[in-house]
């Protein structure tokens, strides 16, 4: 029950906040569009400026999902491999903390 309930949401997660990333993209790209001089209209074929909404928005639909939710995939396998490796081999832990802080700094 559990997992199937963690599985629920570390996908409903990352797909809540892609669209509300979208959403945040594709206002202010409005908004840029909207307030842009006439003189990009003259320059600017309207195919890109249609092409730049459709991409961007759908990059944002699409990937970001998928690269938030490898992310947080890695993350928990990295402090599973951590909790276990302590767990068998306690010292580890004071091995670990200051070659972290190094690695980190």
């Amino acid at each position: 029950f559990g997992q199937g309930f963690t599985s629920f949401f570390s996908d409903l997660a990352p797909a809540l906040g892609s669209l509300h990333a979208a959403k945040v993209l594709h206002s202010m790209l409005l908004e840029n569009v909207l307030r842009a001089p006439m003189t990009m209209f003259d320059t600017t074929p309207v195919g890109r400026i249609l092409s730049r909404f459709s991409k961007d928005v759908e990059s944002v639909d699409q990937k970001m999902p998928q690269v938030i939710n490898d992310c947080i995939w890695c993350a928990f396998e990295v402090l599973a491999t951590i909790v276990v490796i302590s767990l068998s081999t306690p010292i580890f832990l004071a091995v670990i903390v200051p070659i972290a802080f190094l690695y980190y700094f």
